[in-house]
């Protein structure tokens, strides 16, 4: 007799084989989970099916009987369409169903970093690497995860750990692309690399790092084909989209790129890095309202809080708003002491004469209303 959570397992098999891969999941023995069910290796879904025919599927099992083992499926499909936010998602479900789970895990903090969450994906990091989870792909993610806070040295300690085991090439070359962005331009030579070994700049994690820093090193044109190209690829990477968004804005397609921007937000609903970038968009476009608004999204315990309160504090100035930006200014020094800017422009708006003490303070927490 043949087990419900079995059966499901085999109609995936059958569904798969109907797409030309059934030869892919015979050459390959299935392992069983905790539960007893039957389940491919994770060589089956490494390449060859359908990402999107395969979330239609899993779904309509999901809807009968959910299971942990079937949302990691599903998050592992959204995640090769470059949908991270539904892929986490997914395997947040799973990790609340068997939260011990390895690789579960691993997917968790791998989604947490495309979605630009570095603290939780090192958290998760961490957690695997304190259990015994030993992978060149774990060691290159928590390189990535420091370089993004800045921490070089932890950065490289994991990056030369990864290069002691067999890597692809296009892995080797992100790997040694990392190691020397920390010691100079090294954009060119990722060009080099690129160019000479034939490696298609969308399907590896070159690309992130190249569209971001190479827009102003390379002709506008060229930048924008091959912009062109990797979005052709990949529809719903929210990074290729922020890219556009930035390339669009700079030239001076405004409205444009305030319609691309919106689509960035669906991806990037709690992102201070992005509510920055959106106040400094609106800023330099003065639209100062909306810069405001945006600021205002940023925690204070946040990197780009310092920046965010002293332009913010400029676009009360703009609007006419001295009083705004006085108590703004005041609520800032408090917060940052050793930033001289506020109390630089604190000491010019007041000609070194008015008490401020007096001023309604600022706050920092409550957005100015739309004109």
């Amino acid at each position: 007799m043949v087990s419900s959570s079995n059966r499901y397992w085999i109609l995936i098999f059958s569904w798969i084989a109907l797409l030309g891969l059934g030869s892919l999941l015979m050459s390959c023995e299935t392992n069983q989970d905790s539960k007893g069910e039957k389940i491919p290796p994770a060589s089956a879904f490494l390449k060859g099916e359908d990402p999107q025919r395969v979330i239609q599927f899993v779904s309509a099992i999901i809807e009968d009987k959910p299971s942990s083992t079937l949302y990691y499926v599903r998050s592992k499909a959204y995640f090769a369409q470059r949908k991270y936010l539904l892929a986490s998602e997914d395997i947040q479900r799973a990790l609340q169903i068997e939260s011990g789970d390895l690789d579960f895990l691993f997917l968790s903090a791998q989604t947490h970093y495309h979605l630009e969450e570095y603290t939780e994906a090192l958290k998760d990091a961490k957690s695997l690497e304190e259990a015994g989870f030993s992978a060149p792909g774990l060691w290159i993610l928590l390189a990535e995860i420091y370089a993004q806070n800045g921490q070089t040295k932890l950065a490289n300690y994991y990056l030369a750990k990864s290069l002691k085991v067999g890597l692809s090439p296009k892995d080797r070359a992100y790997v040694y692309t990392l190691r020397n962005l920390s010691v100079g331009d090294t954009l060119s030579w990722m060009k080099a690399v690129r160019d000479s070994s034939g490696i298609y700049l969308s399907d590896t994690p070159l690309a992130r790092l190249y569209f971001q820093h190479q827009g102003d090193r390379v002709p506008m044109l060229d930048y924008q084909a091959q912009l062109f190209a990797a979005r052709k690829k990949f529809p719903n990477d929210p990074h290729l989209l922020r890219f556009w968004a930035r390339f669009l804005a700079k030239i001076r397609q405004v409205p444009r790129a305030e319609k691309v921007y919106a689509s960035v937000l669906a991806s990037f609903s709690s992102n201070p890095s992005l509510f920055a970038e959106l106040g400094n968009f609106y800023f330099k476009n003065r639209d100062y309202y909306k810069a405001v608004a945006f600021f205002d999204k940023i925690p204070s315990d946040s990197p780009y809080s310092p920046e965010a309160l002293f332009t913010k504090s400029i676009c009360w100035l703009y609007l006419g708003e001295r009083v705004k930006s006085l108590a703004l200014l005041d609520s800032a020094q408090q917060l940052y002491p050793s930033d001289a800017r506020f109390k630089s422009l604190k000491y010019r708006l007041m000609n070194r004469n008015l008490d401020s003490a007096h001023v309604q303070n600022d706050s920092l927490a409550t957005a100015p209303s739309e004109n």
